[in-house]
């Protein structure tokens, strides 16, 4: 036997041992590449204060436990606006240059600009003295001139100021009287139009001092028989003046002076007699435009109109026929007497 067929087989066998501690070591190789590949290095903390940002860096952190605040800037008097833009006007000739409204001219004449800045109004527009943002029926103007809130509907300027006269109407009598006895201490009366047309007449005689009580319901028990007076006419004749107290609770108290003739003595004009004169009113003003409402003469009323109103702080003074004036008397927020007149063309 050959000394290749002797030792094939350890040959063989240390080919094989070989190859076996090959693999070993090759297992062994991955099995600690495998391991590397699932470790993680542990991070180490940079402690370098020379990197870039590092102090801008630790100061965010630390104002992150602070209390920050926000503060509204004062410029030239006027808070900045932080949140949301500033309005800026320009002249219409001149629109390159803004028109700075604390210390410009007023934008409308006779109001401040700080006015329309502190009532949160618009005064761009041409016509901004005349609106109404409230719809109170009075005007930014009439608001501002007023003090009170041009953007609040229940505060506004003296209603009365927005009255106006629809028309009068006037009712006309006379007490014509008639001596009974006693140089007149007890006499007739009769009652009658402008045209001496008989409206009524009294049940029978009526002593001095006592109510003149008419037949029927028109101004029945309205008069009282107040006095008896003496006058010469211009005739030199000596005539004799009944003297007749109204008892209408709107002229309690006035005393009218007839003569037999049934003229009123010492009025300029003897054939008025007793003038009840009404007026037609509408305030044009807190929805009150299509309300017109009555009052006569010397009667007080409230505003907004209520006829059951406890309070009625407005009286209709008077009623100037020849001027054609009605005149209201009221009393304003300094408890000064006003009067507010008013025209009237019927």
């Amino acid at each position: 036997m050959s000394w290749l067929s002797d030792h094939y087989e350890k040959v063989t066998l240390g080919a094989a041992i070989t190859a076996m501690a090959a693999l070993g070591y090759i297992g062994h190789k991955n099995r600690d590449d495998r391991a590397n590949v699932f470790r993680l290095h542990s991070a180490k903390q940079n402690t370098e204060v020379g990197v870039e940002g590092f102090a801008e860096v630790e100061n965010a952190k630390v104002s992150m436990y602070m209390d920050h605040q926000i503060h509204q800037a004062d410029v030239d008097g006027r808070k900045v606006d932080l949140l949301t833009g500033i309005v800026l006007y320009s002249k219409r000739d001149d629109p390159k240059n803004p028109v700075d409204m604390l210390k410009d001219e007023p934008v409308h004449a006779g109001i401040p600009n700080t006015w329309w800045m502190e009532n949160q109004l618009d005064p761009g527009y041409a016509n901004a003295p005349e609106r109404d943002p409230d719809d109170d029926g009075f005007t930014n103007r009439e608001e501002y001139e007023a003090e009170t809130d041009p953007g609040l509907a229940t505060d506004y300027p003296q209603p009365v100021n927005k009255l106006k006269v629809l028309n009068v109407t006037t009712t006309q009598a006379h007490i014509k009287p008639r001596e009974a006895i006693g140089g007149g201490k007890k006499s007739f009366f009769n009652l009658l139009n402008k045209n001496g047309f008989k409206l009524n007449q009294t049940l029978g005689e009526v002593e001095l001092g006592g109510t003149i009580l008419f037949k029927r319901s028109l101004m029945q028990k309205r008069f009282r028989f107040a006095d008896l007076d003496k006058r010469r006419n211009a005739n030199g004749v000596v005539d004799v003046i009944w003297v007749i107290e109204d008892l209408q609770p709107n002229k309690r108290g006035k005393l009218y002076r007839f003569d037999k003739r049934g003229d009123l003595d010492g009025h300029p004009d003897r054939s008025l007699g007793i003038m009840d004169s009404t007026a037609k009113l509408v305030l044009q003003a807190l929805g009150e435009d299509d309300k017109p409402f009555e009052v006569e003469e010397n009667t007080r009323f409230s505003l907004p109109f209520d006829d059951k109103a406890a309070q009625k702080p407005y009286l209709l003074k008077s009623i100037d026929l020849n001027n054609r004036e009605v005149v209201v008397e009221y009393t304003d927020d300094n408890g000064e007497r006003r009067e507010f007149i008013m025209p009237f063309r019927n």
